[in-house]
């Protein structure tokens, strides 16, 4: 009885085998992609396709930025150069004539639309003494450059804002009225614009404009 049973069990088991052998298949049909020899030609092309069109947006956005700041940069910089120069005329013009000992007659010595020339007596000596920032005048030269002079020579001039593209004086008299008269000016008004480049075909140009009472002269 005993070996009937173990007859049976050996008789199920090779059965079992053998349709376990008959409907496995004898090669994977659909291999994985570890199991291919690598990658086709169009697979390829399409990889180095996508790789580059996310490669000319990041360089697009790069030179964006970059645009985005220079742009930022350069309209910073116009803008605190100019101030500066406004700041600095503003400051002298407005000691125009300051004559604290009243011996010699002092003021301004010329007033065309892109010069300035004047005189003060700061160290109060009563004299206007050479290179002392005493006599002084500003300009704009042919080089667009707002120019400082001293002593009415040339030799001492002193680039102060570049980039300028204009700079003009206007003149009043004490009745708000413009005047081209030495002895009738009372106030001046400035305006000076600067205009520098901001990348390519790119320019950023700022205008600043004041008035200057010159209190300290006799009319």
């Amino acid at each position: 009885m005993k070996a009937s049973s173990k007859n049976t069990y050996s008789w199920k088991r090779r059965m079992i085998i053998k349709f376990n052998q008959h409907i496995r298949p004898a090669k994977n049909i659909f291999p994985l992609a570890s199991e291919a020899d690598g990658f086709t030609v169009a697979e390829l092309v399409l990889a180095l396709a996508m790789m580059m069109m996310v490669m000319a947006a990041m360089v697009s956005l790069l030179i964006s930025l970059n645009r985005s700041y220079t742009t930022q940069n350069v309209t910073a910089g116009v803008q605190q150069v100019t101030r500066a120069g406004i700041n600095i005329m503003t400051r002298n013009i407005r000691l125009a004539g300051l004559n604290p000992l009243k011996i010699n007659r002092i003021g301004i010595l010329e007033a065309s639309v892109n010069k300035i020339r004047f005189q003060h007596d700061t160290n109060g000596n009563g004299i206007i003494d050479l290179g002392q920032n005493e006599d002084v005048a500003y300009l704009l030269n042919d080089n667009h450059q707002l120019i400082r002079q001293k002593d009415g020579n040339s030799r001492s001039n002193k680039s102060l804002v570049d980039h300028v593209s204009d700079l003009t004086f206007k003149y009043v008299d004490r009745n708000n009225l413009e005047t081209s008269i030495l002895d009738e000016i009372h106030t001046v008004e400035i305006s000076l614009t600067v205009r520098e480049p901001a990348g390519k075909d790119k320019f950023i140009s700022r205008t600043y404009s004041t008035r200057v009472i010159c209190r300290n002269l006799v009319n």
